[in-house]
């Protein structure tokens, strides 16, 4: 076991980039490592502690993206699309990442190399391995929606740095995927997932259910940015699917305070990150805890849409302030504040990576850009996931036609999910204002919202971290960035 928990600290901790720089220090190997199921449970345990571990992955990513967009006011050099190769949350978010992926690739490699006879069945193996791959998917989909070209042709080059071997010496110069290859690999990787992993049973860990939400997600992003309707009809095939699916364990929650005084175990959350092991949970998430507590200000657009909504006076309200010498009363986003670090320090401090109201408005505005749905229909869904919350009570929503509604479910995904895992951010993407006469209609949303700042789609995504590009010679800049 000692051997097992060097080796997955090693994996976890020793960055690309540092793999250049130093001999490794263990003389350790999967194949001495992991010789039982028990072994192989703590390897596939090691990916989720490396989430655990990597403050990158919590509210780092989702407020960035948010301020990004033209909602959250606090990161002025995301809303300025001002971030260069020296970026420093662009590395940082990137190394953990990538962390992620090798651990990811430990995990498979040593799940595949153990003898069928150490598992308790061949179908618990391949639940094992599944459960890796999807991992890896989740991570690399990531990485290729915050660093690569994901909106654009399958033959542009600026794709996915594509990883599925331990790094070492010896592999760390690797060349760009194209778009096409970057949503190949990923979906191979969820086929396997789906087609192998266990059903939903706690928001800690990936799920088949996971697996399929990822992968409609992806469709959806796509399809809506090249208006391909294959990948929407496939993408609902999905989601009609997930929504037809009994699972008493996961579902919409009809109080939203209660749901987020829960955090990862709340019902609604199909996967999220999970810090309830550690000593001080606030330590691990810098921006919910500190952050959002002290810097609770919006952009004029979605402050209004923020305030008239019947949800605001819940999931915002006045706490502590977060420093041991400030007893000051902040006004904060107390959905993902709650007390704070210094007043709650072991609260539920969640990035929500998906709640099941997600599904309801990926339903409705799927069916919204399909033709063959009415209205009606694609009204539906939203107002279902509208009715289920009993607090606050909000109303129905009504549409004269699909525009009208398609705007309605961008202020809806704006609202429902600020803050929480980037959605506003890509939502103000795929979205276009046809509501107004400014310089930006009949534009994505994303240049309504910052009609002030000079940008381009270049800038929808992050550059390669200059390290990554000092290190690896093979990798191509991300254009528009020095």
């Amino acid at each position: 076991m000692k051997k097992l928990y060097q080796l997955l600290i090693v994996l976890a901790c020793i960055s690309c980039e540092k793999f250049l720089d130093q001999v490794p220090r263990y003389n350790l190997t999967l194949e001495n490592a992991v010789t039982d199921y028990n072994g192989a449970l703590n390897v596939l345990n090691g990916m989720y502690s490396v989430i655990e571990d990597q403050s990158a992955l919590g509210g780092v990513i989702p407020c960035r993206l948010s301020s990004q967009g033209g909602f959250y006011q606090y990161y002025t050099a995301e809303y300025n699309a001002a971030y260069q190769a020296n970026y420093g949350t662009g590395q940082s978010v990137w190394l953990a990442y990538y962390a992620l992926v090798n651990s990811t690739n430990a995990a498979i490699e040593a799940l595949s190399g153990l003898a069928d006879n150490k598992y308790p069945s061949p179908e618990r193996k391949a639940e094992m391995i599944a459960e890796a791959r999807c991992m890896r998917a989740w991570a690399n989909a990531n990485l290729f929606w915050l660093f690569g070209h994901w909106w654009e042709a399958d033959d542009v080059e600026h794709g996915l740095l594509y990883r599925d071997k331990m790094s070492d010496l010896g592999n760390l110069q690797v060349a760009r995927l194209t778009v096409g290859e970057s949503y190949t690999k990923i979906f191979e990787d969820l086929e396997a997932a789906i087609a192998a992993m266990p059903a939903f049973t706690s928001p800690r860990y990936l799920s088949r259910q996971m697996a399929q939400v990822l992968k409609a997600k992806l469709l959806l992003y796509r399809g809506a940015m090249r208006q391909n309707t294959q990948d929407l009809k496939d993408a609902l095939e999905i989601v009609l699917a997930l929504r037809g699916e009994n699972i008493p364990s996961w579902g919409m929650e009809s109080d939203i305070v209660a749901m987020y005084a829960a955090g990862w175990n709340s019902k609604e959350v199909l996967w999220a990150r999970y810090l309830g092991d550690k000593s001080n949970i606030a330590n691990s998430d810098f921006d919910y805890s500190y952050n959002v507590g002290y810097r609770n200000v919006y952009y004029t657009i979605p402050d209004g849409w923020l305030k008239a909504d019947a949800r605001y006076p819940l999931v915002m309200g006045n706490a502590r302030a977060p420093e041991t010498w400030d007893e000051s009363i902040q006004f904060a986003v107390v959905k993902l504040y709650h007390g704070g670090r210094y007043a709650t320090p072991n609260a539920p401090y969640t990035a929500y990576y998906f709640r099941y109201a997600e599904l309801y408005l990926m339903e409705s505005e799927l069916k919204a850009r399909l033709d063959e749905y009415s209205v009606a229909e694609a009204l539906a869904p939203v107002n279902e996931m509208r009715a289920k919350r009993t607090n606050p009570v909000l109303p129905a929503f009504a549409a004269a036609s699909k525009k009208d509604l398609l705007r309605l479910l961008f202020q809806e995904i704006c609202m429902e999910q600020f803050l929480e895992n980037g959605s506003e951010y890509f939502a103000s993407l795929r979205f276009i204002n046809d509501t107004d006469a400014s310089p930006a209609q009949g534009k994505p949303w994303i240049y309504t919202l910052k009609q002030d700042v000079n940008f381009t789609e270049n800038q929808y995504c992050w550059p390669i971290p200059e390290a990554e590009l000092n290190k690896n010679t093979r990798m191509i800049p991300n254009p528009g960035y020095n």
